[in-house]
C-alpha cells in the first residue's frame, strides 16, 4: 500500500510541474507583465535624464503593445511565435514634444526587432542576435 501511495504522490508531483510549466509560457510571460526599458541599443537607460520617465511596454493577449516612449503614449500590434520570433508593427503615438527623450531612438530600435526572449525578470527585444531593447518588469 505504502508502494503504490509513493507511485501516486510522484505522478501527482511530476504533473503538478507540468501543469505549472505551462504558466510560464513565453506568452504567459510577455502578457503578465508591465515592461520598463532597462537599455537601449546596448546603452543602460540613465532614468534621471529622462524628465518625462523610462519607455514602457504592455503587451496583451491581443497582439497589442501600448506604453510611453519617454515622451509620448503609443500603441500598435505584435506577433510572437513558438521560435521566439517577434514583430512590432502599425505603431501610433501622440505628438508632443519633449525636452531630454529618447523617443526616437526607441521607436527605430522597436521596428527593426525580429526576436524576442522572454524570461520571468527580463524581456530582450533583438534584431537578429543584436540586442535593440531589454526590459525588466515595471516597479
Amino acid at each position: 500500500m505504502r508502494k503504490i501511495f509513493a507511485i501516486f504522490s510522484i505522478v501527482a508531483l511530476g504533473l503538478t510541474g507540468c501543469l505549472s510549466a505551462k504558466a510560464t509560457q513565453p506568452m504567459d510571460l510577455l502578457t503578465q507583465t508591465a515592461w520598463e526599458l532597462s537599455s537601449i541599443n546596448g546603452k543602460k537607460v540613465d532614468a534621471a535624464s529622462l524628465p518625462n520617465g523610462v519607455p514602457t511596454a504592455i503587451f496583451d493577449k491581443e497582439h497589442k503593445i501600448s506604453g510611453n516612449s519617454s515622451c509620448n503614449g503609443y500603441g500598435g500590434s505584435y506577433n510572437l511565435n513558438d521560435e521566439g520570433g517577434m514583430n512590432v508593427s502599425q505603431i501610433m503615438a501622440t505628438k508632443m514634444y519633449c525636452e531630454g527623450s529618447i523617443e526616437n531612438e526607441y521607436f527605430k530600435a522597436i521596428e527593426k526587432i525580429n526576436t524576442a526572449k522572454v524570461e520571468k525578470d527580463k524581456l530582450t527585444l533583438m534584431e537578429g542576435v543584436d540586442e535593440r531593447l531589454v526590459f525588466v518588469p515595471k516597479k
